[in-house]
């Protein structure tokens, strides 16, 4: 038995997710919103539902075969809209990345669609705008997870 001050030191050295790839983070917080089992129907006509979802995979993936179990699983992971992951889908980017990785190509993105480099193009100014704003979002979202990490690691 601990006491409450040894539990709460004990509680802030161990870190569950130590080791982990942010992708398996998101992975595991996925999975346990749903504690780890895929959701089924268990009514009267979840067999039938399973066969026209089973038999749609097969026809879009043209096979005969059946599909994995992980399918649906996967499947079943929410797509997620924030600002973040909209400004790393403009800079073509996918997670995990760190600051140098994004400073890189907003550098790239900027030399491309500069007004100086295309006068009179609206689009690229529109676009320039995106990118800038892109940046800020992802810059911002950077520091915040940083000086979370700082003082998770105090």
């Amino acid at each position: 038995m601990f006491c409450l001050t040894h539990v709460q030191e004990y509680n802030k050295a161990w870190d569950f997710f130590s080791g982990m790839s942010s992708r398996e983070i998101e992975e595991h917080i996925v999975r346990s919103t749903l504690w780890d089992r895929p959701t089924r129907r268990y009514d009267t006509e979840a067999a039938m539902a399973e066969k026209l979802k089973a038999q749609a995979w097969k026809t879009y993936h043209f096979t005969d075969s059946e599909p994995s179990k992980d399918h649906y699983r996967k499947a079943a992971a929410p797509e997620r809209h924030t600002p973040e992951t909209d400004a790393l889908a403009i800079f073509g980017l996918s997670p995990p990345v760190d600051m140098n990785i994004i400073k890189t190509r907003y550098k790239e993105l900027v030399k491309k669609y500069h007004p100086d480099v295309n006068p009179g193009n609206r689009q690229a100014e529109e676009m320039i705008k995106t990118i800038n704003m892109s940046y800020t979002i992802l810059r911002l979202a950077y520091e915040k997870f940083e000086k979370f990490e700082e003082s998770k690691n105090k």
